[in-house]
């Protein structure tokens, strides 16, 4: 979460469908790419269910904000099928060739600025990955800039949608030459890590009342941002003390961000070498990408459906009180951040 594309649907598809017409992948024309909705099916569904996925994706598109001058009559389709769960998909490395993909998504660009937005319209089908996932994970492999649909109609942990996104992206928008490729793929590899400490850490606090994955997604977007800053100083170092700088960098956020008790040794090293990983890439440089992990972030901590302000937890007030782990200093820092 190669390149299968969907020649033909049943009669039955285009009776669901009823009011919309499918551009098909292979009939697409250039300039029909990123201005019509972009769709990518799971291999593992029948005709039906293929059918009434594209209706959900599709169901009332043209009263998505975000989607207003785009034709949402028609779209182009994608299938998505175990080579693409192996190629895209790396934090579950179960895919196999012969895995079948079942949920899946809808993308289509909005205008600059938007930033990307993601929509679990299934979210009871939806088990491993939430809308902030999808979202970080987008912007972390370079999609900026976009309207996301998910949707599932069997129980699933959400990568086939997943691979559905980045098939897309490579189908519609192929890059220029190798370097391009190269590009695309270490940042895919850094978000496809990401996603998979993130997996890690909400397993081991599944119970927790106060802890959401979007306050470590909230963290990993400050890392970056920090680390994007300092991009002149770390290509400067030995690959031991950029190590060493980076781990600082993950800690100091990590305390910020109020997730000392969440995340364990072993996950903060998980950590660590993913943005070692990250200071490796093109993204480093990106004022884009800058642009969307922090639109991102402020989105989160203002509207995050799960976001919790840990900082101001009982537990953290308490400690405060006595001034452990520097968290009054963090409170201070917080309060400070709202008014500047």
């Amino acid at each position: 979460m190669k390149k299968i594309k969907l020649l033909s649907l049943s009669a039955l598809l285009f009776a669901a469908l009823g009011t919309g017409t499918i551009s098909y992948a292979d009939e697409k024309t250039k300039d029909e790419g990123w201005d019509v909705p972009n769709i990518a099916l799971g291999n593992g569904l029948d005709e039906s269910e293929k059918a009434k996925t594209n209706e959900i994706l599709t169901k009332d598109l043209d009263k998505v904000p975000e989607l207003k001058g785009t034709d949402v009559t028609k779209n182009n389709q994608f299938i998505v099928d175990g080579n693409d769960l192996v190629k895209y998909v790396t934090d579950v490395p179960e895919f196999t060739a012969n895995s079948k993909a079942y949920s899946s998504a809808l993308i289509t660009r909005t205008k600059s600025g938007t930033g990307v937005n993601v929509e679990i319209v299934t979210p009871e089908n939806i088990t491993a990955r939430t809308e902030a996932m999808y979202r970080s994970a987008a912007i972390t492999s370079g999609v900026y800039d976009a309207y996301i649909r998910i949707a599932s109609v069997r129980t699933m942990d959400g990568s086939g949608a997943l691979a559905g996104i980045y098939k897309i992206y490579d189908e519609v928008d192929p890059a220029a030459d190798g370097n391009d490729q190269k590009s695309r793929d270490e940042k895919r590899e850094v978000a496809q890590e990401q996603m998979k400490v993130v997996s890690s850490i909400d397993e081991a606090n599944q119970d927790k009342k106060d802890y959401s994955s979007e306050n470590v997604l909230v963290m990993l977007a400050d890392i970056q941002l920090e680390l994007q800053k300092m991009n002149k100083k770390l290509d400067e170092m030995s690959q031991e003390n950029k190590q060493q700088e980076v781990g600082k960098v993950v800690d100091k956020q990590i305390e910020k961000n109020g997730l000392t008790d969440v995340i364990t040794p072993e996950q903060k090293t998980e950590i660590v070498n993913n943005m070692v990983s990250f200071t490796g890439t093109d993204a480093m440089t990106d004022s884009e990408m800058t642009k969307q992990l922090s639109g991102f972030k402020d989105d989160i901590m203002k509207n995050g459906k799960e976001f919790k302000d840990n900082l101001l937890s009982d537990e953290n007030v308490e400690k405060a009180k006595t001034g452990i782990s520097g968290v009054w200093q963090s409170i201070k820092d917080f309060f400070s951040n709202l008014f500047n």
